[in-house]
């Protein structure tokens, strides 16, 4: 990739994260949040046929939302990670809580796309932060799911359109 495909997808990720922090601004919700950011640079960089596009991309992210869900709420519904590790204490029962969410959260987000064939790395990510209790209601489970889908239609109605009519796609995609 040249340092014009480079600009190219530094572009394509400005605008995917500017309509979603947008949105995130005029609604006061977690539209933005961390794995948008993978899901995001996998797009705007090029084809990556078992990480990109709607199935794979949407798929994965509502796999992992799920899996983390159900996990946070068996092992450690109420705790949220940055107030358990701000204590700070040694062999914390709810750390262990938080840790056995997470592990078994990620073992179901990977068997979950794998049989699935869905295949979306950064939605790892999206497991873990549900599962932790760091985006776990009902309502945040929805907006996960809904901002992926968001990306990806954005992707996909603005962002080639922009990519097709400034000749801002990347041509060696990584």
């Amino acid at each position: 990739m040249g340092i014009r495909d480079d600009v190219s997808a530094g572009i394509n990720v400005a605008l995917h994260v500017t309509l979603l922090g947008g949105l995130a601004w005029a609604s006061g919700q977690p539209i933005l949040f961390p794995s948008l950011g993978p899901s995001a640079y996998l797009l705007a960089t090029g084809e990556n046929p078992r990480a990109e596009g709607a199935y794979h991309v949407v798929g994965g992210h509502a796999i992992a939302a799920v899996a983390g869900f159900v996990t946070y709420v068996a092992l450690a519904d109420g705790l949220v990670a940055v107030d358990v590790f701000r204590a700070g204490t040694p062999f914390s029962p709810a750390v262990g809580r938080l840790v056995l969410s997470g592990l078994l959260a990620m073992v179901l987000t990977t068997v979950g796309m794998l049989w699935s064939d869905t295949n979306h790395p950064a939605a790892c990510a999206t497991t873990l932060i549900v599962a932790l209790g760091l985006m776990s209601s009902p309502l945040e489970i929805a907006i996960i799911v809904g901002s992926v889908a968001i990306l990806v239609g954005f992707h996909g109605t603005v962002v080639e359109r922009v990519q097709e009519l400034y000749g801002v796609e990347p041509k060696d995609p990584r």
